[in-house]
């Protein structure tokens, strides 16, 4: 009998450390990796950030600024990559930028080296690219980063709330699993534990982080624990071909606050807060009240009120959502709860625990 594996697709070498984007040539010809014309996305203000050191270490290439994370902007890039020659994309920015270059350069059929400089979310090494179509956010399968650069110096002048977007985006995997197991058991969706298991650890890791006292996020060493969870959700996404081990009924509502109150808040934060109502609505009052306290820890939002949502407009969240993954089965579709004034009544529930737990 043959030996049965399955093959992986991660990338080929990860370097966290402050100053290491001055090597980034030097890297590379240590993994024999050699490009003729590679191309710099970023953006005006990131150029100065870092930016400038990934140009300068690469010999002066193209450089494209961002202006837009749309489909058609990434269409418009990857026949531009195609038409110029380029074999190697390397995106400078935070997620939209990353998403971008992925995107593109997956379209174009060509390399991609993925370097953040804010730890907002897990896109840093997703198989999954979220662009805009006609003001609705589309997540578009994408091929994954061949290496990745973290300066962790840079991280630190990242601004704070991307910083909590970061952490919210990764503990939600808690949420985001116990749905997924939820569809197994109810005979909807296979489940592999493998994928899970890893993207369990990643939200773990910065879950244990910051059970001491005197927590300082913007922390060098806070930060690369950050960033090491996140490229480990990535990984765990792209073992299970989609989005599953990190995404569950935290991500449509995070979905559904975008396509109706597009800017009101960011992805991190809003999925924050639909990790605490997936715990409620699974009824896992351990997790709920472990998160909670984890949550006052690093300031994350607990209700629609601190993403600057109406009752009224929360209402409308949560009858939506549902209908941003249509494929995917959740507590909220397990629920199918339709009725307004139910819905009124169980987020009033919901706000009124979260005092409670909350000592107020």
């Amino acid at each position: 009998m043959s030996v049965i594996l399955r093959n992986i697709q991660i990338p080929l070498f990860i370097k966290i450390e402050t100053g290491c984007l001055q090597n980034i040539r030097q890297i590379l010809d240590e993994h024999h990796l050699h490009f003729q014309k590679p191309l710099v996305l970023s953006e005006e203000h990131i150029l100065a950030l870092g930016g400038n050191d990934v140009v300068n270490a690469l010999g002066n290439p193209a450089t494209v600024l961002m202006k837009e994370n749309s489909i058609a902007a990434g269409d418009r890039l990857a026949k531009e990559i195609r038409e110029k020659g380029n074999d190697l994309i390397v995106s400078v920015g935070g997620g939209r930028t990353l998403d971008l270059g992925k995107y593109a350069a997956t379209k174009a059929g060509v390399n991609y080296i993925s370097i953040p400089t804010s730890p907002s979310n897990d896109g840093i090494c997703s198989p999954v690219a979220v662009l805009t179509d006609d003001d609705m956010t589309k997540s578009l399968p994408v091929n994954m980063p061949i290496g990745i650069f973290v300066d962790t110096s840079i991280l630190t002048s990242a601004p704070i709330h991307n910083i909590r977007a970061g952490i919210g985006d990764l503990i939600s995997n808690m949420s985001a699993i116990n749905d997924w197991r939820l569809a197994y058991h109810d005979g909807k969706e296979s489940m592999d534990d493998f994928a899970a298991s890893i993207a369990f650890s990643a939200a773990q890791l910065i879950h244990e982080t910051c059970r001491g006292v005197n927590i300082n996020i913007s922390d060098e060493a806070f930060l690369e624990k950050l960033v090491h969870g996140l490229i480990l959700s990535g990984i765990a996404m792209n073992i299970a071909g989609n989005s599953r081990p990190c995404s569950g009924s935290e991500h449509e509502i995070s979905h559904a606050i975008d396509a109706l109150f597009p800017g009101r808040s960011i992805h991190g934060l809003q999925v924050s807060y639909g990790t605490l109502l997936g715990c409620f609505l699974r009824k896992e009052e351990d997790l709920l009240v472990d998160l909670v306290d984890f949550f006052a820890r690093v300031e994350l939002p607990a209700t629609h009120q601190e993403l600057g949502l109406t009752d009224d407009e929360m209402i409308d969240v949560f009858l939506k959502a549902p209908e941003t993954r249509p494929e995917r089965y959740t507590i909220l579709e397990k629920l199918h709860i339709t009725d307004r004034g139910a819905v009124a009544k169980l987020l009033n529930e919901y706000n009124a625990h979260i005092a409670e737990l909350q000592g107020k």
